[in-house]
């Protein structure tokens, strides 16, 4: 079911997929490093994000999260993106480089995931998480998957980012993809945040690190589009991927600064999360 909300605010919602677990060149310190530039930068700015951390992320970066958790609260919205980045779906990855398969994670061992590290949180964090993003993203989100459904509900899941691909399992996924609940699918209280446009990553490797004003500019054109038609934009970026070519997060200040001289809103998931259940719940009465 689309999701009604009773405003018309354009939004951003700024997630951040913080995943640097030891392979890809990228060590656990990566996470550690990117929280010494954007805990800062958020601070300075006052605009709230969500972190969607990988277990394996949080257990090697404790206390780094922990005062993110202590101190930040307000600005940083700590949710879950599995244990060690298992896929959900299988993705059928269909470019102009041709097709190249990933294969999706036993449900098992996706449930097991998924409860491991939501077992982290409260254990280290005091967090009861209840939101996650799928790693890759994949076509339709979990709209086709009612086990995987029922998997994220009974680990406590209530909303999740897995809307990432288009039907090529490409990029970039049409704004006209709002938030919606899986309502036909029996579960109406999982919110579902597709990822629309092109991942951050996958943009600046097929153009260039080093196109800083170009990424800005690319990213520019959709928060005009946002302002214009009053839409949310589900807007991803990773640890790692925010601080290649950019260590001090340069092109985020100005994504963030753009956004704001717009007149769009800029929220944590989680925050718009209880917005829409609020106005959910209050159009059911």
């Amino acid at each position: 079911m689309i999701l009604k909300q009773s405003n018309v605010h354009p939004t951003l919602l700024l997630g951040y997929d913080v995943e640097s677990r030891g392979t890809g060149g990228f060590g656990f310190e990566e996470a550690a490093r990117f929280l010494k530039v954007a805990v800062p930068l958020h601070k300075e700015l006052q605009v709230p994000c969500t972190l969607f951390i990988c277990g394996m992320t949080l257990e090697n970066n404790i206390k780094e999260f922990q005062k993110v958790s202590a101190e930040h609260a307000d600005l940083f919205d700590l949710q879950q993106h599995t244990y060690s980045h298992v896929l959900l779906k299988t993705v059928v990855q269909d470019n102009e480089t041709g097709i190249t398969v990933y294969s999706g994670g036993d449900p098992g061992k996706i449930r097991e995931e998924i409860q491991k590290t939501n077992g982290l949180f409260k254990k280290y964090l005091d967090v009861n998480c209840i939101g996650l993003t799928g790693p890759y993203g994949y076509y339709r989100g979990l709209s086709d998957r009612l086990d995987l459904l029922k998997i994220l509900h009974e680990s406590g899941i209530r909303f999740s980012r897995t809307f990432a691909r288009n039907e090529h399992d490409w990029f970039p996924v049409p704004f006209s993809k709002q938030p919606f609940w899986y309502e036909e699918q029996g579960f109406g209280d999982i919110l579902e945040f597709p990822v629309q446009g092109w991942q951050d990553c996958v943009w600046r490797n097929s153009h260039g690190w080093d196109k800083h004003e170009e990424y800005f500019q690319h990213i520019k054109k959709g928060i005009d589009y946002i302002a214009e038609h009053k839409l949310t934009w589900n807007y991803v970026q990773h640890d790692w991927s925010s601080l290649k070519e950019d260590p001090e997060m340069l092109i985020t200040r100005r994504i963030i600064t753009y956004a704001l001289e717009r007149g769009v809103r800029i929220r944590s998931y989680l925050d718009y999360y209880k917005e829409s259940l609020a106005i959910r719940e209050g159009l059911s009465k």
